[in-house]
């Protein structure tokens, strides 16, 4: 009898496994930007219809496992990868398209800005420049985890094993330096602390352990997989080189986790898995490359069928996987908003907070995840406030998520250094001192210096904002600018015929009241009142000329912006038009000066009044916006009269200065009291961030020096860093000859301050 026993359990060994009980199990390895790699990986799968049936991963696997594990097609994930959000909240910054104009308009774009404070809410302690908690500031990125994955994690219950594929994903608890393993809780959170790279990303508490990213101590968790779900066979993706080598090359990011991560088990149970591996030639956060990255994932996966096919005979069909997904995805609730709890700010601020995010207001509208994360966005870019990772949870009483949004208030104080480091002498150093308040109302005050041989400006200036529904602000502000082009080289490399020195002084007071009638878009009244001098040279005289201009200006001004970057924009538009009237008298005093030895006093009321309007816009011709074609139109009339010498209408005249170059030297040919303005900027990515931009300007006016058309136009090479773009322009004035071509390297934000006559 024994010996029949062992006959039949020996032929039972000898009988394939049926298909249908065959469970298959895919881990995912972390890898940042690389992890893009598992996408490609999970389309093959799919077409081939390899069934998946429990999931695990770490760091990018986990998102791209949990967007797979609760129901996302694989079409929607690469999507998201391709749409170049991705990028954008790595960079740490929150889309220009959530803050207002009328804040960016008058702040001046700084290279680097520190806080200075106290930490918490202790007023007692000493202030101290107060350095972040890590790299990147993960707003966006934790609204859209929670966009991602809210909804699914309520159509689990909280239970990682009831999404559409059981799902486990892991942590590094930091204080006890072991990975944990999360499988059930808010989705969101879970993925986001197994994310988080120490430096990059802040740390996040889950159950009151401070979790960070998990592929510190298993940045391969099959393990995790195998002894959650004892699957038949492992499919096990890897995308980033198993002994991690590095080089004097390497990112910070990448150095950082080399030190901190322990080595992984990647090897796999023989016999029953099949692992799909490469190096991965992208960084931790270059997410530039992700249609190759994907590519990569799906053709290694291809070579990889016939030994997955092998071992694995069950097959899924696309219906079947469809059906799964809408199953799913009907146990998930709308994502409509209920309550929501403000914490972690005073009671001033939180009132702020909520009427930026129109909390309370709406009465029984329905508040959409998607208007609220808009509102809850712009909140933050707009400087209300700082956030923590939100909390959404579903009440099944209202059929909505309230959501537990705990923010803190911002430091009071900051500096802000900048300015541009020039080939020519246009070199400049700025340094901003801002205070800051939410009270009652928005309260700001201001002092920028900025230091150069060609351009210097002091502002002192202060800002009361009502945050309404469409928020109303009154700027006060004391301006002090000179520009100077007597002495200085600005990178010829021909004879200049058409630029002249000068020298012009402004100082001035100036008073606007405006409102935001929305986000991009403010309409002003404003008043300067002060003195222009001009100092200048003229044929008929030995020493330099001074003209005083005393006035009152007022204006309005309709100003609407969308663009993507405050120098060099490749996305967006610029809507601007204006009226303004000018009063004041103009005083000239030559006496003893004159070749004829004939002196004079001119003391002259002028008067006059002007429209100005402009469009500027920039559109991607390609989907990938590798090629963009931006266009301008200026206009201006003026009735601005003569003042008693040339050279002094000239200068107190608007000016046409599209170019950045233009902008720094005095050309005589561009300054008119009307006239018509067009250009043409197409502009090719060649590589991330770096661009080559064509700029060709027309100016078409009264006759000057025999022509009534001027040209201008320059090839840049552009890099935009983090902290400011990097440009090398080679620029030509007019056609007819070969004369006034300049090349000139600049890296920072050129600066310049408003203007006393508005133009």
């Amino acid at each position: 009898m024994k010996r029949f026993f062992e006959i039949i359990i020996a032929f039972l060994m000898l009988v394939p496994i049926s298909a249908d009980a065959q469970s298959v199990g895919v881990v995912m390895s972390g890898g940042g930007a690389k992890g893009l790699y598992h996408i490609g990986v999970l389309r093959a799968l799919e077409e081939n219809g390899i069934p998946i049936d429990y999931i695990s991963g770490t760091s990018m696997g986990s998102i791209v496992g949990g967007l797979y594990a609760s129901g996302y097609t694989i079409e929607e994930m690469e999507e998201v990868a391709l749409s170049g959000d991705l990028a954008r909240w790595v960079s740490g910054s929150i889309d220009p398209k959530y803050s207002y104009f009328f804040i960016d308009r008058e702040r001046i774009t700084s290279m680097i800005r520190v806080s200075v404070g106290v930490e918490g809410n202790d007023m007692s302690q000493r202030p101290k420049v107060l350095l972040p908690g890590a790299m990147m500031n993960t707003a966006e990125i934790d609204l859209a985890l929670n966009s991602f994955f809210t909804q699914a994690s309520t159509g689990a219950q909280g239970d990682f094993d009831k999404l559409m594929i059981p799902f486990r994903c892991i942590g590094t608890d930091i204080q006890q330096h072991r990975a944990v393993e999360l499988r059930s809780g808010d989705l969101a959170r879970a993925i986001r602390a197994s994310m988080a790279l120490p430096v990059a990303f802040p740390p996040i508490e889950i159950d009151s352990v401070l979790m960070c990213d998990g592929g510190c101590y298993d940045n391969f968790p099959w393990k995790s997989l195998d002894e959650s779900f004892h699957p038949d066979i492992i499919i096990g993706v890897c995308c980033t080189n198993m002994e991690t080598p590095l080089n004097k090359n390497s990112s910070v990011v990448d150095q950082v986790m080399s030190l901190i991560t322990k080595p992984s088990d990647f090897n796999l149970p023989e016999g029953r898995s099949v692992l799909i591996q490469r190096t991965v030639a992208a960084s931790t956060l270059d997410f530039g490359k992700a249609a190759e990255i994907m590519a990569d994932g799906y053709n290694d996966a291809l070579a990889a069928m016939p030994e997955i096919k092998r071992l694995i005979s069950r097959r899924m069909s696309n219906e079947e996987y469809a059906q799964r997904r809408a199953e799913f995805r009907s146990r998930c609730p709308k994502a409509t908003i209920g309550e929501v709890n403000i914490t972690g700010v005073n009671d001033n601020q939180r009132r702020i907070a909520e009427r930026m995010m129109k909390i309370g207001s709406r009465g029984d509208e329905v508040l959409h995840a998607q208007e609220f994360s808009e509102n809850y966005l712009s909140t933050l870019a707009n400087g209300i406030a700082r956030s923590e990772f939100p909390t959404f949870t579903y009440n099944y009483n209202t059929e909505r998520y309230d959501v537990l949004l705990p923010l803190s208030a911002r430091p009071h104080f900051d500096i802000a250094l900048g300015g541009n480091i020039s080939s020519t002498a246009f070199n400049q150093a700025y340094i901003g001192f801002n205070y800051n308040k939410i009270g009652r109302v928005g309260q700001s005050f201001h002092l920028d210096v900025l230091l150069g041989p060609v351009y210097t400006m002091a502002r002192l200036w202060g800002r009361t904002t009502f945050i309404l529904d469409k928020p109303l602000y009154v700027d006060y502000a004391f301006n002090f600018n000179i520009h100077n082009t007597l002495n200085g080289n600005f990178g010829n490399l021909t004879r200049v015929d058409n630029s002249a020195p000068i020298r012009m002084m402004e100082n001035f007071i100036a008073l606007a009241a405006g409102s935001a009638f929305e986000r991009k878009s403010v309409v002003e009244f404003r008043l300067n009142t002060g003195s222009n001098s001009y100092r200048y040279s003229m044929d008929m005289y030995e020493k330099r000329q001074y003209t005083h201009f005393d006035y009152i200006t007022p204006a309005v001004v309709l100003d609407r912006s969308t663009f993507n970057k405050p120098l060099f924009p490749t996305r967006g538009s610029h809507l601007m038009a204006s009226a303004m009237y000018a009063y004041g008298r103009d005083r000239r005093d030559s006496k003893q000066e004159s070749d004829m030895n004939v002196g004079e006093n001119i003391d002259m009321i002028r008067q006059w009044w002007g429209v100005k309007a402009l469009w500027e816009q920039y559109v991607g011709i390609d989907p990938r916006e590798i090629f963009t074609l931006g266009y301008a139109v200026e206009g201006v009339y003026t009735t601005h009269p003569e003042f008693d010498s040339h050279e002094a209408t000239m200068l107190s005249s608007p000016q046409y200065a599209p170019l950045l170059h233009s902008r720094m030297i005095y050309m005589p040919e561009f300054r008119a009291d009307r006239y018509l303005g067009a250009g043409i900027m197409p502009t090719v990515r060649l590589y991330d961030n770096l661009y080559a931009r064509l700029s060709i300007y027309g100016m078409l006016r009264d006759k000057f020096n025999g022509s009534v058309m001027h040209y201008m136009s320059d090839f840049s090479l552009i890099y935009h860093t983090p902290i400011g773009p990097v440009s090398l322009a080679l620029t030509k004035y007019n056609l007819h000859n070969k004369n006034n071509l300049y090349l000139t390297f600049n890296f920072g934000y050129a600066i310049f301050g408003r203007k006393g006559l508005h133009y």
